[in-house]
């Protein structure tokens, strides 16, 4: 019986990583990067979104620059592998980093902040992602 739970919460936590890497659920992010496809379509409406009037239109001088670098960030790491699939544990924990960036930037940081590492944990030698939130 308990490893059967222990299963159960094993496929939860592997479902929420999944649903965490390409974006979120319910489209409260701003910045979903889930395909190639929506990538372009995301990085258009952000662009509109930052013109006067916009949507992001608020964003300070700095925050636009950090918001053009991460989406070049994930742009490179897209036209270096094609899509999330094709990109290793450290590519997609970058990509993953660069999206809550913009994300946290967008939503001026109602979206949390949570940041990754593709590290080795302590006595092994396999790297994997650790994940840690932070509150301000």
């Amino acid at each position: 019986m308990r490893s059967y739970r222990s299963l159960g919460v094993l496929a939860g936590l592997l479902l929420a990583a999944g649903i965490a890497m390409a974006g979120g659920v319910d489209g409260g992010q701003p910045f979903d990067i889930s395909t190639p496809q929506s990538f372009r379509e995301q990085v258009a409406q952000v662009h509109t979104g930052l013109n006067p009037g916009g949507e992001y239109a608020f964003l300070s001088a700095q925050d636009r620059a950090r918001v053009d670098h991460e989406i070049s960030t994930m742009d490179a790491l897209f036209q270096r592998y094609g899509n999330i699939e094709a990109m290793g544990g450290a590519g997609r924990v970058r990509l993953y980093n660069a999206q809550e960036s913009v994300n946290r930037i967008l939503t001026r940081g109602r979206t949390g902040n949570t940041q990754c590492a593709w590290t080795q944990q302590t006595g092994s030698s396999i790297p994997r992602t650790l994940c840690w939130s932070t509150q301000a």
